[in-house]
């Protein structure tokens, strides 16, 4: 290819036609991303064995600017339900708390429960979101009309990028972390005397795999272990040490659970990724310009 034909497509590429096009392109792509659906979340979960085999669980939260919606429905319910019905509140091994401790820490629990309250993880992760996309576009405009540096433009996609990808999702765990906990409120706490005495069960074993998918990544999950809440009061400390023989009544208390979790971006999301093509497609005219007048 010679030069002069090189140089025509260079001219081509950097014409301000082609460059108001690219700059109003972007601007619709991220206002686009802004205002649809940021993420689905989609967990699939059922009971292979135990009490409340085959009760099974679907779960299903959709996220965007502004709310999170969340979809609960159980085939094989009664099941289900039987099972949390006939299980016992599981209490700590070592005793109760000292109560003394628990009224000296209650007010300041109860303020940083308010604090908390009044911003979530994701409505922090939310306005993230839109500063960046802001960021993003003021960017895209900074390059077109002032001639900033185009690589200013990296530093505005990454933070889109990181908002999205890994600032998102980890919010909404943060904010509904049984979310894949059958059993519990999608956006209940984990209790702090929970995390002490370590669960209600016991020999647990968990297997996963994780893998990607269009626009998202996949989690199948399998968990099985020893519910205490079904096991004798009596005979709960020689099961935390020793998983019970098979045949035995607290054998009965095995649960298994194989569960799929599926985290998708919304398509105007994944559309962003276009946005490195455009400007390599389109690139800046500062570059072009410079020589010029270098030339003149």
């Amino acid at each position: 290819m010679s030069d002069s034909v090189r140089g025509r497509i260079g001219s081509l590429r950097r014409h301000p036609v082609l460059a108001w096009f690219r700059t109003v392109l972007v601007c619709l792509i991220a206002l686009n991303a802004a205002a649809a659906v940021w993420l689905i979340v989609e967990f699939d979960g059922q009971y292979t064995e135990g009490v409340p085999s085959p009760a099974r669980i679907h779960a299903l939260a959709g996220i965007d600017d502004q709310n999170t919606l969340i979809d609960i429905s159980i085939e094989n319910s009664s099941r289900f339900f039987v099972y949390q019905l006939i299980r016992d509140e599981v209490e700590p091994e070592n005793g109760s708390e000292n109560p003394d401790d628990e009224t000296t820490n209650g007010a300041s629990v109860d303020d940083e429960d308010t604090d908390d309250e009044s911003m979530s993880q994701l409505d922090r992760a939310r306005n993230w979101i839109k500063i960046s996309i802001g960021l993003l576009i003021l960017i895209e405009f900074l390059v077109a009309f002032v001639g900033i540096n185009p690589w200013f433009r990296t530093i505005g996609f990454l933070a889109v990028f990181v908002a999205f990808i890994i600032v998102l999702p980890l919010s909404f765990i943060g904010d509904n972390p049984n979310f894949a906990s059958p059993g519990e409120s999608p956006n209940s706490e984990v209790e702090e005397d929970d995390e002490e005495r370590g669960g209600d069960f016991v020999h647990e074993e968990v297997g996963f795999d994780l893998g990607l998918r269009l626009g998202g990544f996949e989690l199948s999950m399998t968990y099985s272990g020893y519910d205490l809440g079904l096991v004798d009061e009596e005979n709960r400390s020689e099961v935390r040490e020793n998983p019970p023989e098979e045949g035995t009544r607290d054998a009965a208390s095995f649960v298994k659970l194989d569960s799929f979790l599926s985290i998708r971006y919304g398509p105007a999301v994944v559309l962003l990724v276009i946005l490195p093509m455009l400007w390599i497609i389109s690139p800046s005219s500062r570059s072009f310009q410079l020589q010029n007048d270098e030339c003149e």
